[in-house]
């Protein structure tokens, strides 16, 4: 029996179509189940998230050292490829001196510092610009401090509380601490909260942490530093300092114990200095209130420093500490910028002089803050002979008593959107 053609068809079109609607509904499965494992991974992932965060005041630890936070290298090379290749370019640019650490290189300068609370990431950010180096910023007000059976937190031998401290746009400052236990088993210090009182929000850093800007080891140590800085001179509201004033705001500081306790707040006036802003500026800051001297070598070999404060490719010396041992006393912190387009592409060096002990010729740390076209590099030293009024116009080399090459380092030209 010879079967009908229209038969024959109509029966490879019900074999085609009941195939399309298994298609059909593999295809939508599959789907549904992708939607799925991306929301369970992404609910899981913001629950570890929240899970390691701090928890100031609610009477148990968090995660420390490595866990809580990557070493400064480890951050950038972990985040995305355009920020390894940027760190990985830095470290080309940037050659340090024999005698000095490198503190940190951050392509995104002191910004990249910042961390949001993981409450806050995707919602409503804190509007400040303050910032403090492995700590993360959280919305509302500190936790009140002065708890009884809490832990202690004092501020360290080092701070001159008789004066402000000079705090400079773009570069960290170091605020020494000093932090005790609580009472009983949870006595032991798990964090600091900071405050910037006036400003919204506070910062919560782990007692043992490993920052862009170095490890902090608060619990176990007799003095620990504190690094922080801020973006740019901002009032509370919001407002732009005038170019040319002074900001003046305080800092505060408390630990937290295991139990969720904290001590009273430490306080430390600031005040931002006006500096000059532009494409390259160069800050040294000092431990102690003593003559150090800051030298800068433009590409066409021109110095500018206390005896050059102004060079023709546009280099300027705006701000000298401890001239003498007699003017700007207790400033320690002296600057050298370019204004924006005026820094000549090349290579630059910094050195460090000791010029006169103020401090009966005890030894002094120092800190180098470069901020180049956007990115930050930092540098430690540290002089512990006696001072020498020579001028530091030659290349010291591989001599560290009077004065030391800080750090060569090459210049570009910024591009227009730079910071």
């Amino acid at each position: 029996m010879t079967a009908d053609p229209d038969d024959s068809r109509a029966l490879d079109y019900g074999v085609l179509a009941a195939l399309g609607v298994l298609v059909l509904l593999l295809a939508g499965a599959a789907i549904a189940g992708l939607l799925y494992v991306a929301d369970r991974f992404e609910a899981n992932e913001e629950a570890d998230e929240a899970s390691s965060g701090p928890r100031p005041g609610g009477g148990g630890p968090v995660r420390t050292g490595s866990q809580a936070n990557p070493t400064g290298s480890q951050a950038n090379a972990s985040g995305s490829q355009a920020n390894a290749s940027a760190l990985t370019a830095m470290q080309a640019r940037y050659r340090p001196g024999p005698f000095v650490q490198v503190v940190g290189l951050l392509p995104r300068g002191i910004r990249s510092l910042r961390r949001m609370a993981a409450a806050n990431r995707g919602g409503h950010t804190v509007d400040t610009p303050w910032i403090v180096a492995g700590a993360e910023l959280h919305a509302g007000s500190a936790p009140p401090g002065g708890e009884a059976g809490g832990p202690t937190l004092r501020l360290g031998s080092r701070e001159n509380t008789s004066l402000p401290m000079t705090v400079i746009a773009g570069s960290p400052a170091d605020l020494q601490i000093v932090a005790g236990p609580g009472a009983g088993p949870q006595g032991a210090v798990q964090g600091l909260i900071v405050r910037f009182p006036g400003y919204p929000g506070y910062f919560y850093l782990p007692a043992v942490v490993d920052s862009e800007l170095g490890p902090i080891r608060v619990a176990g140590v007799d003095e620990a530093d504190l690094h922080f800085g801020i973006d740019a001179p901002v009032y509370p509201n919001g407002t732009p300092v005038d170019p040319g004033k002074e900001l003046v705001a305080t800092i505060e500081v408390a630990a937290v114990d295991l139990a969720g306790r904290v001590s009273a707040f430490a306080r430390r006036q600031l005040r931002v200095h006006p500096v000059g802003t532009g494409d390259l500026e160069v800050t040294l800051s000092m431990s102690e209130a003593t003559d150090l001297d800051l030298y800068v070598v433009d590409p066409t070999g021109v110095v500018v420093y206390y005896g050059n404060t102004t060079a023709f490719s546009g280099g300027r010396l705006d701000l000298d500490a401890n001239a003498g041992c007699g003017s700007n006393m207790g400033v320690n912190t002296e600057h050298i910028f370019w204004p924006p387009g005026r820094a000549p592409a090349g290579t630059y060096q910094v050195r460090v002089a000791n010029f006169r002990s103020c401090i009966q010729n005890r030894p002094v740390d120092y800190r180098i803050t470069v901020r180049n076209c956007g990115e930050t590099a930092v540098f430690s030293g540290s002089f512990a002979g006696p001072a020498d009024s020579r001028t530091c116009d030659v290349d010291p080399g591989g001599q560290r008593q009077w004065c030391q090459q800080v750090v060569t380092f090459e210049v570009t030209p910024c591009a227009p959107s730079s910071p």
